[in-house]
């Protein structure tokens, strides 16, 4: 069962009608959106080693609440590894790259590991870390951008 410390809500990837982001102050595209959602999950993997797979691949979209209340879209991408690292290292450096970013990181209180999430900056929404033995996982929701989430995965299977 995961407690929580210092966060009142964590959220799901998969629920539609989530609470608005965080107001930004330069809007982004899909595609902006999209590549710097994925540069922020590849800069974590790199900077904490190891064999990443994809289990949410980056082109999912979900639903979002615009700061505006209007309805908006944002991406999730999940990568995992099964091999473990240092679970407590591993949560500081993931630490220390969001925070240099910019970012809130508050750490949830979890029997099975370090658990991390990181809110705020101006390159994703929220960014989580689980170091738990045998199933390291970072997950990250882009920036909630105008749009309609069907309508954009339409557009990508079109395309």
């Amino acid at each position: 069962m995961l407690l929580l410390s210092a966060v009142t809500t964590v959220g799901c990837a998969g629920q539609r009608g989530a609470a608005p982001s965080t107001e930004r102050t330069t809007p982004v595209d899909a595609d902006t959106a999209q590549r710097t959602m994925i540069d922020v999950v590849d800069q974590a993997t790199a900077a904490l080693g190891g064999e990443w797979e994809t289990r949410t691949s980056p082109d999912y979209v979900e639903s979002c609440q615009l700061s505006s209340n209007g309805e908006g879209a944002r991406w999730v991408y999940r990568v995992a590894r099964s091999e473990s690292g240092d679970a407590e290292a591993d949560a500081v450096a993931a630490s220390g790259i969001w925070r240099s970013d910019g970012m809130r990181v508050d750490r949830l209180v979890d029997a099975k590991g370090p658990a991390m999430v990181a809110r705020g900056g101006d390159r994703v929404d929220t960014i989580r870390f689980f170091a738990f033995p045998g199933n390291d996982s970072i997950q990250a929701l882009s920036l909630c951008i105008a749009g309609d989430a069907d309508e954009i995965e339409e557009q990508q299977a079109d395309g």
